[in-house]
């Protein structure tokens, strides 16, 4: 007998399917607790501090690393008068690691030392960071750029950013963000997608508030990445600077047209076309409709606040006014 599930009732499914096992957990904290013992023996260490997936809850199963950040203290990093290149702390912490771990597989990522326990199936990656100053209460550190420099970040205003729309949405959000990194990890080759982007950005936008199955947040997420065409998001907690979708323009065009392949498969495909020589706005369907926005899409009011609920759910803000025309277009049909 073959039972049919409604796609909502799939898709809850397949969310308790890809969370980590309690194994993978435990494996994680065994890994963290040795690391943190060899950084404490080998560096001044101030803190060490979770980030990642694992940190905002939405890792997946045997595909999400436990990523953390190594706080050193700044004389760590200090060669007389100046803090030494970011590359050369992260060599530091990286040789560290190796001899402590000498049956252990240790690469350089761009920004961290990747300790690959068990065969590189548990990874670990350490980043190691400077303490800088606080911005909002919260603490912001300098991290590898991945070119020697070092720039900021703040774990702690983005978790907490994240933390705020998780609750809004019921805690849709981060199974939102799971179901992301699943398709990111579901090809032969995965899709070269920055997750911690998708992270903020469904977060900043209220993908998931309101009275939505997941497969309408999944098609709300791929919308917004569509609409914005994989751009870089610029930090919401003003931190970070910007954070791309994928690391570089090769990679975001082959991440859009992931994206637009999965519009396709839900009957949606949507073309961007900008001319610079009209300004004028216009949607086309292939119907013969054509709706004219005069004022484009910068027909929204400004929320009294960022953080009430809705500022950045479209379908709940205050509109200013303006006009529609919705018309067929002679000769078609």
């Amino acid at each position: 007998m073959r039972i049919s599930l409604k796609p909502q009732l799939n898709m809850l499914a397949l969310v308790a399917r890809i969370e980590p096992r309690p194994s993978e957990f435990a494996s994680a904290e065994g890994h963290l607790a040795t690391v943190r013992s060899r950084l404490l023996r080998s560096f001044d260490m101030a803190n060490i501090v979770r980030i990642g997936s694992h940190a905002r809850g939405t890792a997946v199963r045997s595909y999400s690393d436990l990523d953390v950040l190594a706080v050193l203290r700044r004389n760590e990093a200090k060669w007389g008068r100046r803090i030494v290149s970011s590359e050369t702390l992260l060599s530091r912490v990286r040789e560290d690691l190796k001899e402590r771990f000498q049956s252990t597989h240790i690469r350089a990522d761009q920004q961290a030392a990747v300790v690959g326990f068990a065969q590189g199936r548990q990874s670990l990656d350490v980043v190691p960071a400077l303490w800088g100053r606080f911005s909002a209460k919260r603490p912001v550190y300098s991290i590898p750029d991945g070119y020697g420099g070092w720039l900021e970040t703040s774990p702690e205003a983005h978790n907490r950013q994240f933390r705020i729309a998780n609750l809004r949405s019921a805690r849709k959000l981060e199974r939102l963000c799971r179901l992301m990194r699943w398709w990111k990890f579901s090809r032969a080759q995965p899709i070269p997608l920055q997750t911690f982007h998708t992270d903020i950005l469904f977060a900043v936008e209220d993908a998931c508030v309101g009275a939505k199955p997941y497969t309408h947040c999944l098609y709300s997420a791929f919308r917004l990445l569509a609409t914005r065409q994989c751009r870089a998001l610029k930090d919401p907690v003003g931190i970070a600077g910007n954070i791309p979708a994928a690391k570089t323009d090769a990679q975001r065009e082959v991440l859009m047209d992931a994206v637009e392949y999965a519009l396709q498969q839900l009957d949606v495909e949507l073309t961007v076309k900008l001319n610079p020589n009209i300004h004028d706005r216009e949607i086309r369907l292939d119907n013969g409709w054509v709706i004219k926005i005069g004022r484009g899409l910068d027909f929204y009011q400004k929320p009294a606040s960022w953080f009430e609920v809705g500022a950045h759910d479209l379908n709940l803000r205050k509109c200013l006014e303006t006009k529609v025309d919705i018309f067929k277009a002679p000769g078609l049909r």
